[in-house]
């Protein structure tokens, strides 16, 4: 059995994830949904790309906003949840992203994108629930995005479908080894900002890939998925900007798909070319960013600061953990307003964490075991950005405080992406201006982790 190579489009379908026109309509947080009572039937889940954790393969987070997919006629809706909703947003004026210069409400902007007999709050486009996702744009990492179950993604991404008689998994195998990656960087265009490398849905069709339609032995076939699965499993994707050599499991992936491809290219050579191609890109794109780059960073930096503003009466409604537990909480006091630079360490044991708090020159300012739920309330404060706070003593009262926040934290998280996709840097840029917005808010990413244990340093 020796394995060829194809295009991509001969082995697989590619194509764009879910294009809502107006994300500020169709998309809806847990909030939300309790707000107006929407009912199950009327919604699909989704994931925008700032939902994904990139240093995994395979994703497991549950999704924290749904699309409101409404096929039924108003006259069938009397009383529901939905038709309130639709009530509630159809004159809210439209994103002017999506307009041609006049102003126009949600509804007129819809209506003017339905075809005869549809209804302007249905999605003009499909929800795919696909296994695999890659993004549209790569810096030095190019990995997929793998649902063991399906699930739909923004479009930020591309959805694979491979062609019947390949399996999904023989093809995320082949997604994650470095021959995709050499490939990728090897056929796509450099062309957007920041160096970025695109593989635009029009042309990722001609990407060079393993043909799996030559890989008909059964036993060949458990091989390949058992060697990705070690992968997906034991290993975080590549970067290949910080390692000139990916970890042994993927190593083996390779070395599996290079001895059966018949060619004379070992392992030593295809890392080789990876990083020199890689290198090179990036080189050429700090080159011309001496001349743009200042521009860039402003814009970015300006679109950031107005993000925020948006965002942030929001996120001062509610100050966490205060407006989260009951004033006649039992409650103790901590003050790190002198402190500048914090670094945190956290260890789960049990029902309960070891959590240590320093200042930046390593001094000790708080060290104990703490129950689990209490800790967390701690921590997430500080990556609150607060100073200065008083936290529950009570693991119960911890852990409803815990839960209300992340009942509540989605829908600032669906504003800060629904303002950073309605900005006008381009898709290319989007994730620098959710980076900056948390910074401009003084907010650290990892609060919107369920649970935080590990070592983490936050500015003052």
């Amino acid at each position: 059995m020796k394995l060829g190579v194809c295009n991509l489009e001969e082995i697989a379908k590619v194509s764009l994830g879910f294009k809502s026109l107006q994300n500020q309509f169709f998309y809806l947080s847990k909030d939300e949904i309790k707000k107006y009572s929407i009912r199950k039937r009327h919604l699909k889940p989704i994931f925008q790309l700032g939902d994904l954790d990139p240093k995994k393969y395979k994703q497991t987070s549950k999704p924290v906003q749904w699309v409101f997919f409404c096929r039924e006629k108003e006259q069938d809706l009397r009383n529901s949840g939905a038709l309130r909703y639709i009530r509630a947003m159809e004159k809210i004026p439209a994103a002017e992203k999506k307009q041609t210069g006049k102003h126009q409400t949600i509804r007129q902007a819809l209506q003017a994108q339905t075809t005869k007999g549809g209804t302007w709050y249905m999605p003009k486009a499909q929800l795919h629930q696909v296994n695999i996702w890659l993004r549209k744009a790569f810096n030095s990492v190019y990995s997929p995005f793998i649902f063991e179950n399906g699930a739909a993604v923004d479009q930020r991404c591309n959805y694979v479908l491979p062609i019947e008689g390949v399996e999904w998994k023989e093809l995320a195998a082949v997604l994650t080894s470095s021959l995709f990656a050499l490939s990728a960087e090897s056929f796509g265009s450099a062309s957007m900002g920041a160096g970025a490398l695109q593989l635009a849905t029009n042309q990722i069709h001609e990407l060079r890939t393993v043909d799996l339609r030559d890989l008909k032995d059964a036993s060949a076939k458990k091989d390949l998925v058992a060697l990705a699965e070690t992968v997906w499993t034991k290993t975080s994707p590549v970067d290949w900007i910080k390692t000139e050599r990916p970890p042994q499991e993927v190593q083996d992936l390779d070395a599996w798909l290079l001895s059966r491809m018949g060619t004379k290219v070992g392992l030593d050579r295809l890392y080789s070319d990876l990083v020199r191609t890689l290198k090179v890109r990036l080189t050429v794109a700090e080159d011309k960013d001496v001349q743009i780059k200042k521009g860039q960073q402003v814009n970015v930096a300006t679109v950031a600061r107005s993000v925020a503003e948006t965002v942030r009466p929001l996120l001062e409604s509610r100050n966490f953990p205060d407006a989260f537990m009951d004033q006649g909480s039992t409650t103790q006091s901590l003050d790190f307003s002198r402190a500048g630079r914090l670094e945190l360490e956290c260890h789960p044991m049990m029902a309960q964490a070891m959590l240590t708090v320093r200042d930046g020159r390593g001094q000790v300012l708080i060290e104990g075991q703490y129950p689990r739920s209490v800790a967390q309330v701690i921590i997430k404060s500080l990556l609150f950005g607060r100073r200065r706070f008083s936290y529950p003593v009570d693991a119960s009262v911890a852990e409803a405080c815990l839960k209300e926040f992340s009942n509540w934290f989605p829908s600032v998280l669906d504003k800060i992406s629904t303002g950073c996709g309605m900005s006008a840097v381009g898709t290319s840029y989007e994730e620098r201006v959710y980076t900056a917005v948390f910074d401009a808010l003084n907010l650290d990413p990892n609060i919107s982790q369920q649970e935080f244990f590990g070592h983490i340093r936050i500015q003052a």
